[in-house]
């Protein structure tokens, strides 16, 4: 499922293309069979589209530089992988058997979902780049006999890249500046194509790339390890590496990387919850990106033309799930009413408390309602306990709710009692006059008139929120 960190990649990805007046191609990368499913395909697509990513070039939507789904490209990466062996940059190495597929664990699979713009970026979304392998160079200097002797076998080889021991391997990150790593210093001659004939993220990520035209690489900085393989390999075919910038991780607010268990993280789980998909993508791209130091809301179209890779930050986002609710309440806020009468509806049909769909009369009820509710929604979600009471009877009630804060049962029974009394002698009818009743009855008991009404709103309503 596609979680906040790999949509904040693509969104930046997506919001730098468009500034720049890019195009932005999704690419799937699918190489590890053994991650491979079919629904998380569908949650990529499901996922940019309810974002509103439009990609100018995607497996649906095809273009000039497919195919752009990585297991279509096979022999595409064996024929370059044949080229770095013919050229002596890499070799066939028959020692990893019998699975040297997971020989080299820098050879980091993940990313199987990878955004990229060409003039634009490339992200590599959601993969965590691995502990170095304990390869240790002995298929490098096989004898022929040897290789005789694994073929006999059977043993199918791994293709791995020849990292040279002498110099050091150093690129211009975009956010965090000059990086250097010793080649001596790099995981031991990574794997570029498994003995199952697939290659590894590192091969087909630096073909995919050079052949689809993507000048930048926007990706996490779990990869900065890996960038100067990738650098290596484009060094080998002799290509123009694209520009590099590694985006800042994503944190929760106990300072330890962004999990489940500081909550939901994936998109599909926000938008069950009733998140609104503007709210989403203006806090997410706000996550490591800021304009200036004051303004916090952006339209798509706003961040289509501000966003820039200079106003990235280096230091690690915090993700605030109530400053993502604030953000969300601001934007119920803002709807146009027949808007939200539409995002609402779906939550009060699933109740049962409506036919479905919703016939007329229930459409109007529900919109009568609106401004009641629409300034005390933080989720579309919430439009269920604030209006249950309007769709059912209340028959149930936590009598804990019925206590104001430095009350006692005994307070809430008197004051309660005072308040139903000006409803029987008052009636409903004159707004004014029942708000004038209570004022009196609260100044006669000696109390706020918050301490009439709270104990008044929980037995009406069972709840200590509504309209």
């Amino acid at each position: 499922m596609q979680h906040i960190g790999g949509v904040r990649t693509a969104l930046f990805n997506y919001f730098f293309a468009r500034s720049r007046g890019g195009a932005f191609v999704l690419r799937i990368e699918d190489t590890d069979r053994s991650r491979f499913h079919p629904e998380a395909l569908r949650d990529i697509y499901d996922t940019c589209e309810w974002l509103g990513i439009s990609a100018d070039e995607d497996p649906r939507r095809g273009g000039s530089h497919g195919p752009y789904v990585q297991s279509e490209r096979q022999e595409l990466y064996r024929e370059y992988a044949e080229k770095l062996i013919a050229a002596g940059r890499a070799y066939y190495d028959y020692t990893s058997a019998p699975r040297g597929d997971n020989a080299g664990a820098e050879d980091a699979e993940g990313a199987e979902d990878a955004a990229g713009a060409r003039d634009g970026a490339d992200a590599a979304a959601g993969a965590d780049a691995a502990a170095p392998s304990p390869y240790n160079y002995e298929g490098r200097d096989l004898t022929p006999e040897q290789i005789e002797e694994y073929k006999a076998a059977g043993v199918k080889p791994v293709v791995r890249l020849l990292v040279p021991q002498e110099g050091k391997t150093e690129f211009e990150d975009l956010v965090l500046g000059r990086i250097k790593r010793k080649n001596k210093d790099l995981p031991p001659d990574p794997i570029l194509v498994k003995s199952d004939g697939f290659p590894t993220y590192h091969l087909a990520n630096v073909v995919d790339d050079h052949l689809m035209e993507i000048t930048h690489v926007l990706r996490a900085q779990e990869w900065v390890p890996s960038t100067p393989l990738h650098l290596l390999i484009y060094e080998a075919f002799g290509w123009q590496p694209p520009r590099f910038a590694h985006l800042p991780m994503v944190m929760g607010k106990d300072g330890s990387k962004l999990s489940k268990r500081h909550g939901a993280t994936s998109v599909i789980e926000f938008r069950r919850q009733g998140y609104l998909p503007e709210a989403v993508t203006n806090y997410v791209t706000l996550l490591g990106w800021s304009y200036d130091d004051s303004r916090e809301f952006f339209s798509r179209n706003d961040l289509e033309e501000l966003f820039s890779i200079e106003k990235i930050n280096k230091a690690p986002a915090v993700f605030d799930y109530k400053k993502l609710d604030w953000f969300n309440g601001q934007y119920l806020r803002e709807l146009p009413e027949d808007r939200l009468l539409e995002e609402l509806l779906p939550w009060v049909e699933d109740t049962g408390w409506t036919v479905k769909p919703a016939d007329e009369s229930d459409r109007k009820r529900l919109r009568g309602l609106l401004p009641l509710i629409r300034e005390r929604l933080k989720l579309l979600s919430d439009v269920v306990p604030l209006t249950r009471f309007l769709y059912e009877n209340v028959d149930s009630w936590n009598a804990e709710d019925l206590v104001p804060k430095k009350a006692t049962a005994a307070d809430a029974l008197r004051w309660l009692d005072g308040a139903w009394r000006v409803i029987e002698e008052t009636g409903l009818d004159d707004e004014d006059a029942v708000d004038q009743a209570i004022r009196a009855a609260a100044e006669e008991l000696e109390t706020k008139v918050g301490n009439l009404m709270m104990p008044l709103r929980v037995a009406i309503t069972g709840s200590t929120v509504s309209p």
